[in-house]
């Protein structure tokens, strides 16, 4: 991966199907009652900006969501309330947010070295109706303040980011699930996407050894409460042999309706407890599930 790479990319001209570039950076500290996501993406086919802030504090959920005009001119990644800042490309970064009800500082400096998903390989040819997108991931620190109601907590956890950019269409996607995991000395990350019948399993697990990247995944016993996912048993395989067998649990969430993408597209953004099945090792960390009624029968159609 390229310093570059940390910041806004070039993309087709002209553009004849979705594409967009996304930032997120997460955090959950459990000790003082907040955590939360921010989420900025640049949705090049619209030339439209998304910026969201998605937090919880003291059990109350505080919703940020701005979208603006963009162009080929944009330099820096904020709509004047939330910001993104990459202090040293791929060691420190900042995210400040200053909302109506909240406000949010937070340094973030690398935990372990970022995975890169597909070696930074451009997408391929005739991908375009779904996911066909460049993608890096990173474990990190945080640490920072949050104030509420003239209230400043600190703040001291562990956190995530995520970066990608390419051609992305959730509306053809039928679901997908995504989980960031943070343990005392590993992170280990999962991703399922389903199209249509078709399923892709990826991750990677990061220590201070460096990354492996897993070449299966598998996805079962999700357990519903009011018709909402509260926890799933993952299992993924990395390239040493290894096994990782994970069992989330929901401790706080949000429902996200995305009818921008399509109607009734909802992601479900759940903070959860974790545990290791095998070790009865504990961690935390996010737990993403993205549901798309309509999209295996477009898919099904497309295919036939």
């Amino acid at each position: 991966m390229d310093p570059r790479d940390e910041s806004a990319h070039e993309y087709p001209k002209p553009l004849g199907a979705h594409w967009k570039e996304n930032w997120y950076f997460n955090f959950i500290d459990r000790a003082n009652n907040a955590w939360g996501i921010n989420h900025i993406s640049l949705m090049r086919h619209v030339q439209k900006g998304r910026f969201s802030a998605f937090h919880v504090v003291d059990n109350e959920v505080l919703m940020y969501s701005n979208l603006i005009d963009i162009d080929d001119n944009l330099e820096e990644l904020t709509d004047g309330k939330l910001k993104f800042d990459f202090i040293e490309p791929f060691k420190r970064f900042r995210v400040t947010f200053n909302g109506p009800l909240h406000q949010v500082d937070i340094a973030y400096d690398a935990r372990f070295e970022a995975f890169d998903y597909g070696g930074n390989r451009p997408p391929k040819p005739g991908r375009e109706r779904a996911m066909a997108v460049n993608h890096y991931e990173q474990a990190l620190l945080a640490t920072g303040t949050v104030t509420k109601g003239g209230r400043t907590r600190n703040i001291q956890c562990l956190g995530h980011r995520d970066h990608s950019w390419g051609y992305r269409n959730e509306s053809n996607v039928t679901g997908w699930n995504w989980i960031a995991v943070q343990f005392k000395d590993k992170t280990i990350n999962m991703s399922r996407v389903v199209i249509g019948e078709a399923f892709m399993g990826s991750g990677f697990v990061s220590n201070s050894d460096g990354n492996s990247r897993m070449t299966r995944v598998n996805v079962e016993d999700t357990k519903y409460e009011s018709r909402l996912p509260i926890s799933s048993v993952f299992t993924g395989w990395d390239k040493l042999g290894r096994v990782w067998k994970l069992r989330s649990e929901k401790f706080s969430g949000l429902a996200l309706p995305m009818d921008e993408k399509q109607k009734g597209v909802i992601v479900f953004e759940n903070f959860a407890e974790y545990t290791n099945i095998e070790t009865g090792e504990s961690g935390y960390g996010i737990d993403e599930y993205l549901i798309n009624p309509g999209g295996a029968k477009k898919e099904s159609a497309n295919a036939g």
